[in-house]
């Protein structure tokens, strides 16, 4: 793959008109997130062609260019830089031409954008940006946490005098996973808060009312220090869901104190009276409504996990909110899963979506003449794909072809239908954390009722389906009449 380079950067920044064209940019883990006064001067033909680029995507508010793990985050800061640096030495001339050309883009686009789907899409989008900074962690933790179970599985279990050392390192390896499942709500409060226009602190503040104690008699965690709020009962119960109600509604409740406040003591009396409102309705309402929530959601989602048609729908599905960056709306159904079952049985369903786009790939690529362009980009992006980064195969590969994305969607369904009947049968699998890399990578992840091999067997065997399906599929259905040159 190309490397991010200057040069790339500033072709880049010529293809979407301009950096007076450019309201913000950041990134997730694998796109440039681009919000553009006017999408119609980006050239998307000549952007999916530069060097570096796995494609495109136009979603809602958001110009989303693919450059794969760890480069969209060098894109971003290098973007930027130049962005930071041209707004300190622009003229006034130029600015006023180009406030111009923003009012006009700006008016156009919000005529456009009134759809209520539009509305949904970007709120789900917001979850990349609470979510996203914490996948590393998951997946550190989650990869530490596996490798502690497996080992304890080969060299301590049923050794009556194991290794006082080796004990002592599998507890090691597991402490951080420990910790970071201990603090995560305030972190997702801290994040929720400020995606959707408050201050984090505040989101932080209110996620830690859902961690402390309110039994006295408690020994372990942190006593709040009261066990009651004036005579209504206190029960934090669906952490995650609440978390995230609170955070996205005390950020509107900030914005709307802030406009009372006189500038001068914004900094003193806006928090301040924020999370006195804000505490009160976590207390009364928010937490009851989210444990309810929290119920119903890990209800429909352990019933669809563990039937295998529903299942199948949800591994066919997956690829599709990925086409559409909002996949990290499944985030806290992944939290609502680990609390109710003890692991994310929904992760192994929905990663069967990128072994059905591996299968498809394979299929394109025997298909393909030899020194194509075809199979020079499957050469390109099997691999990442094979380790779970499926997104170069979904723009570079299958999404431009049509069909292909639809049989990859058919594989992936094939291998989620196993996983949901496996379930059905007694079986349920998961993976040991929230959130973790995908592919084969995912497989020292994976748990079960009954052990870790049987979840990394039930795993395993789910992608070999994927694979086939996806490559059969392809095969025979979706090669005839498209670009294979």
């Amino acid at each position: 793959m190309a490397k991010i380079t200057s040069t790339m950067i500033d072709q880049l920044m010529q293809l979407i008109g301009g950096q007076a064209n450019v309201r913000s940019c950041g990134n997730c883990m694998t796109r440039l997130r681009l919000t553009l006064k006017d999408d119609s001067l980006a050239e998307q033909d000549a952007i999916k062609k530069l060097g570096g680029v796995l494609g495109v995507v136009e979603s809602d508010d958001q110009f989303q260019i693919i450059l794969g793990p760890g480069k969209a985050q060098q894109a971003s800061e290098m973007m930027n830089e130049i962005i930071e640096n041209s707004s300190q030495q622009s003229g006034a001339g130029n600015a006023s031409d180009n406030s111009q050309l923003a009012d006009i883009a700006s008016d156009k686009k919000q005529q456009m954008k009134k759809k209520q789907t539009s509305a949904v899409q970007r709120f789900l989008s917001k979850f990349a940006t609470v979510f996203t900074p914490l996948i590393p962690g998951f997946i550190a933790a989650g990869l530490l946490l596996g490798f502690a179970t497996l080992m304890e599985q080969i060299w301590i279990v049923g050794n009556s005098a194991p290794n006082a050392h080796l004990v002592e390192l599998i507890e090691y390896m597991r402490v951080f996973g420990k910790g970071l499942f201990s603090f995560l709500s305030i972190l997702i409060g801290y994040n929720a808060q400020q995606a959707f226009g408050g201050s984090g602190v505040n989101g932080a503040i209110l996620a830690s009312l859902f961690v402390m104690g309110y039994d006295a008699e408690v020994t372990t965690g942190i006593y709040s220090g009261m066990e009651d709020f004036f005579g209504f009962a206190i029960d934090p119960r669906g952490n995650i869901i609440g978390v995230l109600i609170a955070a996205i509604l005390g950020a509107w409740v900030e914005r709307q104190v802030r406009k009372f406040i006189p500038d001068s003591l914004d900094m003193i009396l806006t928090s301040l009276f924020t999370l006195l409102i804000m505490g009160a309705m976590v207390f009364i309402i928010i937490m009851p409504v989210g444990g309810l929530l929290f119920q119903g959601m890990s209800w429909l989602f352990i019933n669809l996990n563990g039937n295998p048609f529903g299942s199948a729908i949800l591994a066919g599905l997956f690829l599709i909110s990925v086409m559409f960056g909002i996949h990290q709306g499944f985030v806290p159904v992944y939290f609502a899963l680990m609390e109710t079952q003890g692991f994310n049985s929904l992760f192994p369903i929905l990663a069967m979506a990128g072994g059905g786009l591996v299968g498809a790939s394979i299929a394109l690529f025997f298909k393909a003449e030899k020194g194509s362009m075809t199979r020079i980009q499957i050469e390109g992006a099997i691999v990442p794909g094979i380790f779970g980064i499926g997104e170069p195969l979904i723009y570079g590969v299958t999404l431009p072809r049509v069909k292909p994305f639809i049989t990859a969607c058919i594989g992936g369904a094939a291998g989620g239908f196993f996983i949901g009947m496996v379930s059905y049968m007694g079986l349920p699998v998961g993976l040991n954390t929230v959130f973790g890399p995908s592919g084969v990578v995912a497989m020292p992840l994976m748990t079960s009722n009954s052990g870790i091999f049987a979840g990394m067997a039930v795993f395993a065997a789910g992608l070999l389906i994927s694979y086939v399906v996806g490559f059969l599929a392809t095969w025979f259905f979706a090669t005839k009449d498209i670009d294979l040159t």
